[in-house]
């Protein structure tokens, strides 16, 4: 029985350091802030603030137009809650580099339980925004 209990903690210990990680954290309030834009409405800083990656791919008055299409009929901006980072340094149709993406769970006036999924990209130190998408 005592084995058991020791088995038992140790799982749940190793379960938690895995649960969040600092870098987890780090990246999830970078994250975080720039979303915070979005919610606001800042639309133009939003697309200013993003990666020289994603400016290159996407016009701002196409990123504009794609706001206004995605997250104007969701309503004001309620809740957000992180719920999955991971870490890779590779992303299909993107050069190699440290991306993190980051799965929110986020609720709108008009709509809850929103899976929005956020790409960023270090770039000379820096995370930025490189991807954004919302489900």
């Amino acid at each position: 029985m005592r084995s058991i209990l020791v088995v038992l903690l140790a799982a749940i210990a190793a379960a938690l350091m895995m649960a969040a990680t600092p870098a987890d954290d780090e990246v999830a309030a970078i994250g975080q802030k720039w979303l915070s834009l979005l919610d606001d409405q800042k639309y133009q800083e939003s697309w200013s603030q993003a990666s020289a990656m994603f400016r290159s791919e996407v016009t701002e008055e196409q990123w504009l137009a794609a706001l206004k299409r995605s997250r104007d009929p969701l309503g004001s901006f309620v809740s957000r809650t992180t719920a999955r980072v991971d870490f890779t340094k590779s992303l299909r149709g993107a050069p190699d580099g440290d991306y993190a993406i980051i799965h929110f769970t986020t609720s709108f006036k008009n709509k809850s339980d929103v899976t929005e999924r956020l790409t960023l990209v270090k770039d000379n130190g820096k995370w930025q925004m490189s991807a954004y998408a919302i489900h």
